[in-house]
């Protein structure tokens, strides 16, 4: 490919996204002299991001063209990425979702994946992203749609299975390429720093994860051809124990997450990459049945703390915008985001290796081609991505891993065809919702509740 991408951006001011890919658009050559555009349905948020790529731009002297717009029609045109960060209202609904769904014994620690709020989550955003497809195809038929908004796995699902016309995969920031390496290796006590993790040492690491986005899996750690299970398994257990010498968090997703990993390696065999989300997709830490739940039930997703946070975050990027930070301290402390250090790899034929949320293709042996999976991934601007070989999903895991598939599945068909029977196979579906009643009191509560922001077509 020669010359420089256009990349568009859908919800620039993305409590995650937005300064990162700032960060790369001006620091990778491979990327700047192309052109960032900026989408935001909020004027004062777009102005910020718009001002913080202009001073970026000219602290640097980077040739850069930044286009800004609340109408991503205007910028879109010819895009060879789109990349969806794009939230609605997130903290406030995502608190609403927690909430209902606690009165009927449900209890999400994240509530934006998995369980009802995962669900209703979808309901709400899926929409939006297929009309967003619908744009790529007329506007930009050759670019790669890629999903940053969770779910990222149903929207994923969404946009296979309903703009297959559309070039797209799905990314989540987790196991993001080469950190996620670096920092497993560092746990492990096979290098000390980050500036020890040179090429040779990667060579000789294999590090496999496999599952469903947010329920991953490290099913294979080896160094040099030393299997690292055991010495990962012991390191749990180390954390687990100091966990108790400090108050635990009071925040949920953070709340006790080494015993949780223990637990579930203990039972798996396998180690959990994202605690914090994992311990929400299984059962047993909910708190049903009569034997006391080890280390404890999982607490709620704390909403209105969110929302601060947010805010606060929000003062920060504010500040870089005005110049009360100096527009430096982005570049003396920041790095690139897993969508655009992808698009990079991409167009600059780099070939390195990323997790990225797309159909299975045989890399896991007793799964679906088709299963919508977080894998590592070689991938080209032709083709896209290609999972690389895992082998079988160990039992136990493989029923978890197919369950929240049909969860996400069912879903995706749910938020497109607007039927409540489907929708209430998806809550029976979920892991996490073990009483009918319950699941069809959740479904009448939050349609309701959540009108306003749901397709009149439910009604």
């Amino acid at each position: 490919m020669t010359g420089k991408p256009k990349v568009v951006v859908i919800g620039a001011g993305s409590y995650f996204f937005g300064k990162p890919v700032i960060y790369n658009m001006i620091h990778s050559p491979v990327l700047n002299g192309g052109t960032l555009a900026l989408v935001d349905t909020d004027p004062a948020v777009l102005e910020t991001m718009t001002a913080i790529a202009e001073r970026a731009r000219a602290h640097t002297g980077v040739k850069l063209d930044i286009l800004s717009s609340t109408d991503r029609t205007a910028v879109m045109k010819d895009a060879d990425f789109v990349v969806l960060s794009f939230s609605f209202r997130n903290a406030y609904y995502r608190e609403l979702d927690t909430r209902i769904s606690r009165k009927y014994g449900v209890t999400m620690c994240s509530s934006d994946t998995i369980g009802p709020g995962g669900i209703f989550r979808a309901l709400r955003e899926l929409p939006e992203v297929l009309r967003i497809a619908e744009d790529v195809r007329r506007l930009a038929p050759n670019a790669w749609l890629i999903n940053f908004v969770n779910p990222t796995s149903t929207l994923g699902i969404g946009l296979m299975r309903y703009a297959p016309g559309v070039r797209s995969f799905a990314l989540c920031d987790g196991n993001h390429e080469p950190y996620v390496r670096a920092m497993y290796l560092r746990k492990l006590g096979i290098i000390g720093s980050d500036a020890e993790f040179t090429p040779e040492i990667d060579a000789k690491f294999d590090l496999k994860i496999a599952g469903v986005n947010h329920c991953t899996w490290i099913l294979e750690c080896r160094f040099d051809g030393r299997d690292l299970m055991p010495l990962l398994l012991e390191k749990t257990r180390e954390a687990a124990r100091h966990e108790y010498d400090r108050a635990p968090s009071t925040k949920a997703k953070p709340r006790l997450n080494a015993n949780y990993e223990l637990a579930l390696m203990e039972l798996y065999g396998a180690f959990p990459t994202a605690a914090s989300h994992t311990k929400e997709y299984v059962p047993f830490f909910q708190g049903y049945g009569v034997t006391p739940v080890t280390p404890e039930p999982i607490i709620c997703f704390d909403g209105y703390n969110r929302a601060d946070e947010m805010a606060a975050a929000w003062e920060k990027t504010r500040k870089l915008a005005t110049g009360e930070t100096p527009i430096s301290t982005l570049f003396e402390s920041g790095r690139g985001d897993h969508a655009t250090d992808i698009i990079e790899s991409m167009w600059g034929h780099l070939g390195k290796k990323f997790y990225i949320n797309s159909p299975n293709r045989g890399a896991v042996t007793n799964l679906p081609a088709d299963a919508f999976l977080e894998l590592r991934c070689e991938l080209d601007l032709e083709h896209g991505p290609r999972p690389l070989p895992v082998g079988a999903m160990p039992r136990g895991l493989l029923g978890l891993t197919q369950q929240v598939l049909d969860t996400h599945e069912l879903t995706a068909e749910a938020a497109v065809s607007h039927d409540r029977r489907k929708l209430l196979l998806a809550l029976a579906t979920d892991p996490i919702v073990n009483n009918l009643g319950d699941a069809k009191n959740i479904m009448n509560e939050l349609l309701e509740a959540e009108r306003d922001h749901l397709p009149p077509e439910w009604f």
